[in-house]
């Protein structure tokens, strides 16, 4: 069961949790500051769009759907094959600063889930 005081109650449940999605994506494929890091994805974003959504799912609080059909995730494992650099982390961020920007009207909100977002992509970041 959710808790009404999560993360993702506040973001607005399934609903916030695929607003961010698609505004991150649409960020990520249309912005000319994150060529570099769209360039890092495979050409086709939908398997991307619907993992993001599951562990973002439970990473704020919701339903445990990427660990109930991927395993625990692993963050520094699942991205070992792609170096994130400090300029792909920052160009992640943006793009989900843009995302939470358009999605996330709450000023409080925003700057919570910003940190925690930059936290999270920082930890595997490799320098």
């Amino acid at each position: 069961m959710t808790s009404p005081n999560s993360l993702y109650t506040l973001i607005g449940g399934e609903e916030g949790i695929k607003r961010l999605v698609n505004a991150y994506l649409l960020a990520l494929t249309t912005d000319p500051l994150a060529r570099e890091l769209r360039n890092a994805y495979p050409e086709d974003l939908s398997i991307y769009e619907a993992r993001m959504f599951e562990f973002l799912s439970m990473w704020l609080g919701g339903p445990a759907l990427y660990q109930e059909r991927h395993g625990m995730p692993m963050l520094r494992e699942m991205h070992r094959n792609m170096s994130i650099t400090t300029t792909l982390r920052d160009q992640w961020m943006y793009c989900l600063r843009k995302a939470l920007n358009d999605t996330v009207a709450e000023e409080e909100l925003r700057l919570e889930l910003e940190s925690r977002f930059w936290k999270m992509a920082d930890s595997i970041t490799r320098r």
